[in-house]
């Protein structure tokens, strides 16, 4: 009884056919899994920037929406700005997905390349940095929920969850 199992088994590793079949199945699952992980990759990244373009979106809404020094401080005295703030936020092809996070406004002064801040309120002036007159600057967080195109699969879905850009700029 062994003899026929034998020529079986010796006939059974000779025979090569679908053997082409099964190496194209291999090669392809890993074609098919490199390929979901550049596109998951190339979907992060484009969330991303879309965040930092949202981020700086914000920023500049309040620079135009609150460019006089009666509209400053503009998260007390610019009505309208966060309104303003997420409207052009959301302008950015993440849409509504995009949400405003913190946010902050505070006066700084140079002094030589850096800049130092001095405080929520209007300092009379820049002394003893500079004889510049303070400068303020809003600074605005963005979010936004980033899901991956095939999670589970790919090594981004370890990064789902939420994007964060910050953004600033001055006001005065």
């Amino acid at each position: 009884m062994a003899d026929p199992v034998k020529r079986f088994l010796s006939a059974f590793w000779r025979d090569c056919r679908g053997a082409a079949a099964v190496e194209t199945a291999l090669v392809s699952l890993l074609l098919v899994t490199l390929m979901a992980q550049a596109l998951d990759f190339g979907w992060y990244a484009y969330c991303a920037l879309q965040v930092r373009m949202a981020a700086q979106a914000a920023v500049a809404q309040a620079a135009i929406n609150c460019n006089t020094a009666a509209k400053l401080p503009a998260t007390t005295n610019c009505s309208g700005v966060t309104t303003a703030m997420t409207t052009a936020a959301q302008q950015v092809s993440l849409g509504t997905g995009i949400t405003l996070g913190t946010t902050a406004e505070q006066y700084y002064c140079r002094d030589g390349n850096t800049l130092r801040a001095m405080g929520a309120t209007k300092p009379a002036n820049c002394s003893p940095y500079s004889t510049d007159t303070p400068a303020d600057f809003i600074t605005q967080t963005v979010n936004y929920t980033f899901a991956p195109i095939f999670p589970g699969l790919s090594v981004v879905s370890g990064y789902a969850g939420v994007i964060h850009s910050t953004a600033w700029m001055r006001l005065s």
